[in-house]
Parts: structure tokens; C-alpha cells; sequence
């Protein structure tokens, strides 16, 4: 499908998103344990909500546009009940992380867009202004790749305006080490790279527990308060959590100090 002028003008943030679907039999599997299978798929639910809430702003200030690089098969007519109006649903392509990363860019580069950010599905509260930093990155001449990383070695925003395959040939499936793989390859084929903060993905207890202090601790505070880069409020995923820690079984899971 060709792009407008006004898209082609516009940087693609595209979701690389593993979508839950009990009806299909799939169920989140990397925040279960600590969850039990159903309540870590329907938090993963809130997480999607949450991320394409926080790119719509985006798109609704003109600067770009909304996909979902999607997993498994089948699954599109219930990301269709979970994402907003008008993102682009592309079926993911690859056989390793690192291939499916690669494709999904050089897919969106090759429709028009000028510039993509892939984004992690498991951080949903990712500040609003960093996107916006990688994106007026990308906006500038010359050639660059833009890295947001996790602890742990993971990704949380990747951003390119060229096509550099090289880039994700060392990156396997649940590869930990995706900032490291892509820094060295980028200092071999003399690309530019500019780092973003460090941020956190949510994939085990201590980082769950971690997302339900960093939310209950915003909704204290009064509205247009704090740093311009602050986290992402995340309003469904706080609501999820706000709900399961007055259950006992969230209690536990969620306020002990010892994980």
C-alpha cells in the first residue's frame, strides 16, 4: 500500500508485539510465573493498550505513524479489539529475533516511511519524550541508528533510517544481548549510533514489582507534575495491578521485599 505525501514525511513507530490469544490457545508466557497464566495475559493486554495510548499521542501531533509488527498467526482480529483505529497490522516475519527485527524495518523503510523505531512490547511505560528524541534523531541528515536499551542487554527503542541487515545478524531469539550485538556491528560498518536513557522492561517479579511502585507512586502525584520525561502513566496497566494487589495472592507477589 503506497504512502501520502503527508506519511511519507512521518516516522513509522512500529510495536514488535507477541499477542496473547486464549481462544488460540496462547497464553503470556515470560511474566508467567510470578502470574498465573491468565492474569500475566491480561496484563500483557493492559501493556498493549498502554504502548499504542502513548504512540497515538504521537501520531496525533503529526510525526508519525502507528503499526504492530504482530505474533502468531491469527491473532489480528483480537489485536483489532486492543490497539486504536488506524494502526497498520503487519503479520512478523523471521525465524530469530534478530530476523524479525531486521524484516520489520526494512518492510517500513521500504513502504516510504522515512525513518523507523521499533519498540519493545514489555515496557509500557516508556516516557512519551524519549520516542520523540529518537524520532528528532532520525528527522536529521546523515545515516544513524538509535538505541534505547534495558538491563539485561535488551531493547527497549530501536530507530533506524536506512536498511542495515548487517545489524541484526548476531541477535537470536530471547537474545539478552540485542544493544551490545547492534553497538559493535554499527562501530564495524562506521554507522552512527546515539544512545537514549536506559529504561526497564517488565519480564520477571522484581521488574513487576518494580512497574507496580513506579505507578502507584505517579497517581499520587497532581497531574502535569514532574519531569517533562517522566514514565508513561500506563492507566490500564495500573488499574490491573491496583485490582490484583487486594488480592492475596497480588499482595504477595507484588510488596514483598524479598522476591
Amino acid at each position: 500500500m503506497a504512502l501520502s505525501e503527508t506519511q511519507r514525511h512521518r516516522c513509522a513507530l512500529a510495536l514488535m508485539a507477541r499477542v496473547p490469544v486464549p481462544d488460540l490457545g496462547e497464553f503470556e508466557t515470560r511474566l508467567s510465573p510470578p502470574l498465573s497464566p491468565e492474569d500475566a495475559t491480561a496484563l500483557k493486554i493492559c501493556f498493549l493498550r498502554d504502548i499504542t495510548a502513548s504512540i497515538s499521542n504521537i501520531i496525533d501531533s503529526g510525526r508519525a505513524e502507528g503499526a504492530i509488527i504482530f505474533t502468531p498467526t491469527g491473532a489480528e482480529s483480537a489485536l483489532r479489539e486492543i490497539v486504536p483505529k488506524g494502526f497498520k497490522l503487519f503479520r512478523q516475519r523471521g525465524a530469530t529475533l534478530g530476523d524479525a527485527l531486521a524484516n520489520a524495518t526494512e518492510d517500513l523503510l521500504n513502504r516510504g516511511f522515512p525513518a523507523v523505531c521499533l519498540l519493545n512490547s514489555y515496557a509500557p511505560t516508556v516516557p512519551r519524550a524519549l520516542i520523540e528524541v529518537a524520532i528528532d534523531s532520525l528527522s536529521r541528515p546523515g545515516e544513524r541508528v538509535v538505541l534505547g536499551g534495558v538491563k539485561g542487554g535488551g531493547y527497549y527503542l530501536i530507530g533506524l533510517n536506512q536498511t542495515h541487515r548487517d545489524l541484526f545478524d548476531r541477535i537470536s531469539t530471547g537474545s539478552a544481548n540485542v544493544v551490545a550485538h547492534m553497538t559493535a556491528s554499527a562501530a564495524r560498518i562506521g554507522l552512527k549510533v546515539e544512545m537514549l536513557p536506559t529504561w526497564y522492561e517488565v519480564v520477571d517479579a522484581p521488574t513487576l514489582k518494580r512497574l507496580n511502585e513506579e505507578l502507584l507512586a505517579a497517581s499520587r502525584q497532581p497531574a502535569g507534575s514532574g519531569r517533562r520525561d517522566k514514565a508513561h502513566a500506563a492507566p490500564y496497566t495500573r488499574q490491573f495491578l491496583s485490582k490484583l494487589i487486594e488480592t492475596e495472592r497480588g499482595r504477595r507477589i507484588l510488596q514483598e521485599d524479598e522476591l
